[in-house]
């Protein structure tokens, strides 16, 4: 009796397993499957996993993806496409009034700073420490230094 038990609740289970692989591979629309998986490969770090990811992803629908792709971006030194991406976010107000608006203005003024454009990238650095956003004494000093290295060359 107790091993028919056991039995059907594996079987329940087994099931249960099924329907989620079923839903995730042929329910889910291949935008959300790439935001998932997008934002999966950006936890593990896997940045050019995420790009590949969120650059199959419609940002109208999943504007949260811009701030992923620039700090995708950001992170394996491709300034240009972090600022286009940072730049959008940025101009459709995502995530203002909130910590992500901050982050989004840290980002891309690091990525204009590592562009070469300093004082745009102080601009928007200016702007987080006006909202509030704390640590960012780091950032200062890393756009001190690559002033300085602009004054050396």
């Amino acid at each position: 009796m107790i091993k028919k038990i056991i039995q059907i609740i594996i079987g329940v289970i087994a099931l249960g397993f099924l329907i989620v692989i079923i839903k995730d591979n042929f329910f889910t629309d291949a935008n959300t499957k790439s935001y998932n998986d997008g934002w999966d490969a950006y936890d593990k770090q896997q940045y050019e996993m995420a790009i590949f990811n969120f650059n199959h992803v419609d940002p109208v629908k999943k504007p949260d993806v811009l701030v992923g792709l620039g700090s995708s971006y950001l992170k394996i030194g491709d300034y240009k496409n972090a600022i286009q991406n940072l730049q959008k976010a940025y101009d459709i107000g995502y995530g203002k009034g909130t910590q992500d608006y901050e982050k989004v203005l840290i980002s891309l003024g690091m990525s204009y700073s590592y562009s070469g454009d300093i004082q745009k990238g102080k601009q928007y650095l200016e702007k987080a420490r006006q909202l509030g956003a704390s640590n960012l004494d780091i950032n200062f000093k890393i756009l001190d230094s690559l002033e300085q290295n602009q004054k050396i060359k």
